[in-house]
């Protein structure tokens, strides 16, 4: 049997999309990209050298070295049991999903997971990305550990229950936020001003938070108690925006004026 060689990637979306050209250039050459759509498999192995799109499971080759399954948490534990006994080595990138959903692929199985938002378009820096990572043996742990290493500067371990807390922090930290930034550039908008005009207020609540923590940095009418500018806001809003407003404004009042701990 010849030597395993070269890394499958499972998934074409937007972690896929970020992860696959820093592995590629890393010394982990991509030799496929799978996709139930073929299309987008295809637009992710035209960035890659040496990589070649397929579709189904059949068409996987079954020595690669390295398998990153970059799917939705629910499509992990079925790819996994579609390729059974592959062997290789088995990461998914995943913060909720444990190791062992990739059990039956292989007996080295573990997890690369970044904590970082990433959208098509959209080049970030992996150096900078934090990587948290967990191998079901020490052998494999040491040698995800080398690929993580290769390609951030920030790796650190964490098994199931850390990755799930990890993830729902940044869910709030990020898709929460970035909602709220939807609802108020959809204010802005009906207004005819721009979400540019609150770019430096944005800048600063981050710079704020990171430097004296977000608890303490919560300031507004919520934080005080104004009821009467919290109705006034409410009249420039649609009905769904001001039932998110009054939900918030009200988590809001009831943590710092009932001095009620998050």
């Amino acid at each position: 049997m010849s030597a395993r060689h070269g890394v499958v990637i499972l998934g074409s979306g937007n972690v896929a999309s970020a992860l696959a050209p820093v592995l590629d250039s890393a010394g982990y050459p991509v030799r496929q990209v799978f996709s139930r759509t073929v299309g987008n498999a295809q637009a992710l192995a035209a960035m890659l050298p040496q990589a070649v799109a397929v579709d189904t499971y059949d068409s996987i080759v079954r020595d690669a070295a390295l398998y990153v399954v970059s799917l939705t948490d629910t499509s992990i534990p079925a790819v996994a049991e579609a390729m059974a006994n592959t062997g290789g080595l088995w990461v998914h990138t995943s913060g909720g999903v444990p190791a062992c959903m990739l059990s039956p692929a292989s007996a080295e199985y573990g997890v690369l997971y970044p904590l970082q938002t990433f959208s098509k378009g959209r080049t970030v820096d992996f150096s900078e990305v934090p990587l948290f990572i967990e191998g079901n043996s020490p052998e494999t742990f040491a040698k995800i550990k080398d690929i993580a290493e290769r390609i951030s500067n920030y790796v650190s371990e964490a098994d199931s229950a850390k990755r799930l807390r990890l993830h729902a922090a940044a869910v709030f930290a990020c898709n929460f936020v970035n909602y709220l930034w939807s609802n108020a550039d959809s204010i802005l908008t009906a207004g005819g001003e721009s979400l540019e005009v609150l770019y430096p207020l944005i800048k600063e609540t981050l710079a704020k938070a990171m430097a004296i923590s977000p608890y303490a940095a919560q300031t507004g009418p919520a934080r005080r108690g104004d009821t009467a500018v919290t109705d006034r806001h409410a009249t420039v809003m649609t009905p769904r925006q001001e039932n998110l407003y009054r939900i918030i404004a009200g988590e809001i009042a009831d943590t710092y004026l009932k001095d009620t701990p998050l």
